[in-house]
């Protein structure tokens, strides 16, 4: 039998077959080194570098910087790989019956990166500095109904609410600020905004200012179920797309997120790459302001929200890699949005003509190819409407200063995909909010913003929602310029990846492939 036949091999036979065995070998020592070097350290290119990762002096934690704090810090509560609501940091969530009090059973044993335990303290300190007024937090209007937080035990925190409000049921786990718990250690030590401390499975290494940041793999990670594979994570500032784009292309960068049609288009056809996409809420808006003539008219904001193509828009400009949304959040079609466009240009040229007079707008853009090319669908779409408009191409820095400061007429923005957008209608709507920056006041909203954030159960908020949605849509403070979809790009062999829960790249458990 050949298991027991012994082929003699001599000279130059011999020698051949010991030398291919020896390539053999050696080939097979390379590829598990190559496969072992590629997991040492993975880069994502990310648009926007950081403010901060200290909740009050960070300010905003935008997609990208959320990418890079969700590496190092952990939230109490998070959705996992599939979709479902699971315990980071608190091993359980326990709400009263009248929705008031929320109980946050904590894990034992984790540490943080310095060493020192995590216990209640931190929590309770975090959230009661931030709900603090005198701290000045930037995003406590969209947390306000939290009342503060308490001490039960060291393992054990309660969180009080001045009335129901449903967004508190995702356990607090959006990519806000407000939401991951830091060290207050390191709060204390005034270090948490530049060298941040947390409990996630990397740690804080370096940060070079308009390069890049750093993370290492936290060796005393908790969570000893969760597979961390690469040894560093560099997060590469790189603000332009196309440079972005080019440097994966190139090998420069594994991963990034973006929202440009062409790029997402281009690589889905691409074998070497792979397209992750995800459906969210929110969208792109814009605003128009009710404060600065002829928009404070409810008809001429009419006439532009009927002469609005949103799905043209979609279509041409973003190249179906967005949504088109009524209500900016998943209602399956059962809302009465009241939803005024699209390209209704006969409906909007007899409101222009019962004005009586000409109707002249100025709508202010980024100077960018992006922008321009929005002013001037925008500028088109509304002479066919009968209303002249002018363009105000602006940078990025300029534009947001004149928003808040009430020095503009038209101007795009956008509600963040943040799990529940009421918070955010709320903010933008209330006629008292300092976020009301279409500077819109009217009774009735005010009276149907408090129904739907006191609303004592799901079903009651997605009613009020409707019902807040309809009444924008038919005010037109705020139009809908598209709705919400996540893109990120990545080389062919990452694995891995999260979904993109609110357009966060989260790359926590990635390795090569």
């Amino acid at each position: 039998m050949m298991s027991n036949t012994w082929i003699r091999l001599t000279g130059a036979g011999r020698r051949s077959a010991i030398i291919g065995a020896v390539l053999a070998g050696v080939a097979a020592f390379l590829a598990v080194g190559a496969a072992e070097a590629a997991n040492k350290t993975l880069t994502v290119g990310i648009e926007q570098e950081p403010t901060g990762f200290d909740a009050v002096k960070g300010r905003v934690l935008g997609e990208a910087p959320a990418s890079v704090m969700l590496t190092m810090v952990d939230r109490l509560m998070a959705y996992d790989a599939d979709g479902k609501l699971k315990g980071e940091l608190a091993e359980s969530m326990t709400a009263s019956e009248d929705g008031l009090t929320y109980i946050f059973k904590l894990r034992k044993g984790v540490k943080f990166h310095d060493g020192s335990d995590f216990t209640a303290d931190d929590v309770v300190t975090h959230y009661n500095r931030v709900l603090d007024p005198a701290s000045k937090y930037v995003g406590l209007m969209f947390i306000s109904p939290i009342k503060g937080a308490e001490k039960v035990d060291d393992h054990t925190v309660r969180i009080n609410l001045k009335h129901p409000w449903q967004p508190m049921r995702d356990g607090l786990s959006a990519f806000a600020l407000c939401c991951f718990i830091p060290s207050a250690k390191a709060v204390a030590a005034d270090t948490m905004n530049r060298q941040p401390v947390g409990t996630g499975p990397y740690r804080f290494k370096e940060w070079r200012g308009g390069d890049k940041i750093v993370v290492e793999r936290n060796p005393n990670y908790w969570n000893k179920d969760a597979k961390v594979h690469f040894d560093e994570i560099v997060f590469k500032v790189l603000p332009d797309q196309q440079t972005r784009q080019a440097a994966l292309q190139s090998g420069e960068i594994d991963v990034h997120w973006t929202d440009r049609g062409h790029s997402i288009v281009q690589a889905k056809s691409d074998p070497k790459l792979t397209v992750y996409s995800r459906n969210g809420e929110g969208g792109g808006i814009l605003f128009l302001n009710n404060s600065k003539p002829p928009l404070d008219d409810v008809r001429v904001r009419r006439a532009l929200s009927m002469a609005w193509d949103q799905k043209y828009y979609v279509e041409s400009q973003l190249q179906n890699t967005q949504l088109v949304t009524k209500t900016g959040f998943d209602d399956e079609g059962k809302c009465d949005s009241g939803y005024l466009g699209d390209a209704k240009f006969a409906e909007a040229k007899k409101l222009v003509a019962e004005i009586g007079k000409p109707i002249e707008v100025e709508l202010m853009h980024t100077a960018t190819q992006r922008g321009r090319e929005y002013g001037l669908l925008w500028q088109q779409l509304a002479k066919r409407a009968g209303i002249t408009m002018k363009l105000k191409p602006m940078d990025q820095v300029a534009f947001i200063g004149n928003v808040f400061k009430n020095d503009y007429q038209m101007a795009g923005w956008r509600i963040a995909d943040a799990g529940d957008i009421g918070p955010q209608l709320f903010a933008l709507l209330q006629s008292k909010s300092p976020y009301n920056l279409a500077h819109y006041a009217d009774p009735e909203m005010d009276k149907l913003l408090v129904t739907m954030r006191t609303a004592p159960t799901p079903e009651k908020r997605k009613t009020a929602m409707c019902s807040v949605v309809r009444k924008m849509n038919q005010d037109a403070p705020i139009l809908w310029a598209s709705g919400r979809t996540h893109n990120a790009i990545a080389k062919k062999g990452l694995k891995g990846l999260r979904p993109l829960y609110q357009g966060v790249v989260d790359v926590r458990f990635a390795w090569f492939d």
